[in-house]
Formats: structure tokens, C-alpha cells, sequence
């Protein structure tokens, strides 16, 4: 009983079925957002709802199902190399040799001299081993690992992507110039100096670049640069610019001009203010304001050369009423005055920190090894008798024949010329 479980547990047909079962786990966390709240599921998926909470599709990739499903899968895959290992190295020693199949060919042909033919393989790289029967030509025995190397490779890409996937740090900030990032915890902190958007002639934005000051403990502070593709590495921490946006400075003033509350809108859009029970929203700023054919605000390009700001005001009975303002210009209401005084750009980055990579990297150097083993240098023999040039392997056997055989005939053709 015990030995059909484990002939089961690392047979290729079960390592399939695990496979297919990542693979559909994969594209429910690609389809499906992750990292939300309880009630974004139960909100947007009524009728299943709770049913995706509870099998973790919210946090398909650090969920246990997925886990215990990955960690079956690796051993599925340690299991198959074990079985398959010990011969794989037997069938590497140079005692190892085919036998010849019935579709096997025979390219000999009458007056071939076996001697010649030998030092002929040689120059191909084929190293000659003689036996009691006549010799074999070997070349690329390691290839015999390709499957076990692969196998390796698989299991330490899942293994980093796991343990990235459960210890990685990553977030979101957004910085408007003279602001600061602190991350006292890893020794470092760095001051936004300036944003800047560079605009395409048509005035549409091909590049946003961030200016920073980096501050390492120890070390003196300096100046680098992000852009899209062109992240910030600090210490393993990567910064990448994602996204920008308008921060908007927001007054609320008495009749007198004194400053009642002042809000810089950056990421949210509402703002209240208590003692008028008062909601102020910001549906945008439009640097270059205009109205589209629906009457609707718009921006042709993200140079300030008409600005305006379009506003909504809500209080506790609801809708009160909407406003396309000027900078500087006052929105009256009740005893009050609203102005939107200043905006300027402020940039998205996200960072984050995979301590998977490496392994992942690593992972992927020995998957393609063994892809080149399998598939590239796998192993060729060819069987030599004073009657018979056979050559035998396991990948692209035809292929193979047809290239000896024309080896042989143009080392033939040499000879008859010479």
C-alpha cells in the first residue's frame, strides 16, 4: 500500500495534475484582485463572495491551499529526479551503451575503412571507446542529466517565489519637491529636489522623471535620478516610478481672509470641513482647461496655460452645487470662502524588496542549463563494427543520422578527389 502511495506521489502523471492545479490557482490571482479588504469581495461577487474569502482567493499566492499544493508539487518533482537519477549517472560512465533498435540505421557502405571513419568522429568532437565487438563514438554523455537538471531548476524558481512572495516588503508613496521618504529602519531616507514631466511636441507626456537626494547613514548624500525602466536600488530595495499626479492646496476662509483649514488634495478628493458640516470634492485640475463635446472637463496637455479646478460641494441634505474655478478664485458658501490657491506635480513611486530574486535568477540559469542538456548537448552515440555504422539517440534521431551520413559522404568525397 505504502509503495503504490509513493509511486503515485512521484509519478509524472500526479506532477501534471499538480501542475494544472497551479497553473488554474495562477490565474485566479491574476484575474481576481489580491491584498483587498473583506468587503470588496462580498460586495463585487455577491453570490460567491464568501466562498473566495474562505478558499483565500483574495491572497491566492501566500494562502495555504496554494502553499500546500506548491510544496506537494516540489516534492513531486524531488521524488521523479531521485527515481530517475541513479540511472541517469550509470548511463553517463563510458561502460554505458545503447543497444541497436529495429529502426536503427545503418549507413556503412563497402570500402568504408572503420579506422578512418574513427579519427573522422574524433574531429567532430566524438570521443572513440573500443570494445571486445568493435568501438562506440560517445559525445555530450552529461546530456543524460538535462531532465534531472531541469527538474532542479523548476523546484528552486518555486522555492524563490515562494519565499519572495512571503517575506517581500513593498508599498506605495507619493512625494510633492521638498518632501521626504523616510525609512530609518533600513538606514535611509531621501528628499524629493524635483518632478518633471518632458512632453512630446503634440504636448502628450513621453517621460516623468524624479530628482532625489539620498541620505545613507555613514555615507555622504547623493543625487540620483528615476524614471520609468530606471529604477533606484537601495540596498536591495527597489524604487520604481509608477504614476503622477496634481497636489492641490486647498483654503478655507473666513470673510476676513483669515485661513480656517488648509488641505493639500494628493491621491483622495474629498475634504471635509466640521463646522459647516461640509463636503469639498475636487473632481480635477486641468492645467490646460477645456470642455469636451459633452460639456465635460478636460486637459489638452499637462502644461499650465489655462488652469482651472472643477469642485463639487456636498453638506449633510446632499448635492449642493458644482464650480469650474480659476486659481486663486473664491467658491461662497454661507460664511465662508473655498479657494484652490496653488497645484503642482507630485510623483507615484512604489517600491519593494524581493528577497526571491536571487533564487528565482539562480533558478532560471539552471532551468535553461538543463534545457540546453535535454534538448541541445544531449547525448549522441554511434555504434562502430567492421559492418556497421549505427547511430543512436534518444532526441531528434533522424536528425542525427542525416548529419553523420553526411559527414561520412563528404569525408568520402574528399578522399576520392584527393
Amino acid at each position: 500500500m505504502l509503495k503504490k502511495f509513493t509511486n503515485f506521489l512521484f509519478s509524472l502523471k500526479f506532477g501534471i495534475i499538480l501542475f494544472l492545479i497551479i497553473a488554474v490557482y495562477s490565474i485566479i490571482g491574476t484575474v481576481i484582485p489580491q491584498g483587498m479588504d473583506v468587503g470588496f469581495y462580498l460586495e463585487q461577487y455577491r453570490t460567491f463572495g464568501s466562498l473566495m474569502v474562505f478558499l483565500q482567493f483574495d491572497n491566492v499566492y501566500s494562502s495555504v491551499i496554494y502553499l500546500a499544493i506548491v510544496f506537494v508539487f516540489i516534492i513531486n518533482l524531488l521524488g521523479c529526479t531521485l527515481n530517475i537519477l541513479p540511472t541517469q549517472l550509470k548511463r553517463m560512465k563510458e561502460t554505458y551503451a545503447p543497444k541497436v533498435g529495429k529502426n536503427s540505421t545503418n549507413l556503412y557502405e563497402d570500402g568504408m575503412d572503420l579506422e578512418n571513419v574513427k579519427e573522422v568522429l574524433k574531429k567532430r568532437k566524438f570521443k572513440i571507446i573500443d570494445t571486445e565487438d568493435g568501438a562506440y563514438a560517445l559525445k555530450h554523455s552529461i546530456g543524460h542529466l538535462g531532465s534531472s537538471v531541469t527538474h532542479l531548476g523548476i523546484m528552486v524558481i518555486i522555492l524563490g517565489a515562494v519565499i519572495g512572495n512571503m517575506f517581500v516588503i513593498d508599498g506605495y508613496i507619493t512625494l510633492i519637491p521638498g518632501e521626504r521618504a523616510d525609512f530609518n529602519e533600513y538606514g535611509y531616507s531621501f528628499y524629493l529636489d524635483d518632478f518633471y514631466l518632458e512632453l512630446r511636441e503634440d504636448g502628450t507626456v513621453e517621460q516623468y522623471i524624479s530628482e532625489v537626494i539620498v541620505h545613507e547613514e555613514g555615507k555622504e548624500a547623493r543625487e540620483e535620478k528615476l524614471w520609468v525602466n530606471k529604477p533606484l536600488n537601495m540596498n536591495g530595495m527597489y524604487f520604481y516610478q509608477s504614476n503622477y499626479g496634481w497636489a492641490s492646496k486647498m483654503q478655507v476662509k473666513s470673510k476676513e481672509g483669515q485661513v480656517l483649514q488648509e488641505n493639500i488634495y494628493k491621491g483622495s478628493r474629498h475634504e471635509f470641513y466640521l463646522p459647516e458640516d461640509l463636503t469639498i470634492y475636487l473632481y480635477g485640475f486641468f492645467p490646460d482647461f477645456s470642455m469636451d463635446h459633452h460639456g465635460n472637463p478636460i486637459t489638452i496637455s499637462q502644461e499650465i496655460n489655462n488652469p482651472a479646478y472643477a469642485v463639487v460641494l456636498y453638506n449633510h441634505t446632499g448635492y449642493v452645487d458644482s464650480y469650474i474655478v480659476e486659481p486663486g478664485e473664491a467658491i461662497e458658501y454661507n460664511d465662508i470662502r473655498i479657494e484652490f490657491v496653488d497645484s503642482v506635480l507630485y510623483t507615484g513611486l512604489t517600491y519593494r524588496q524581493d528577497f526571491g530574486y536571487y533564487p528565482v535568477l539562480i533558478g532560471s540559469i539552471i532551468l535553461t542549463l538543463g534545457i540546453l542538456l535535454s534538448f541541445y548537448f544531449y547525448p549522441k552515440y554511434i555504434l562502430l563494427s567492421p559492418t556497421s555504422i549505427v547511430p543512436l539517440t534518444r532526441q531528434n534521431v533522424w536528425g542525427f543520422t542525416v548529419n553523420i551520413k553526411r559527414i561520412l559522404k563528404e569525408e568520402n568525397k574528399g578522399k576520392e578527389e584527393s
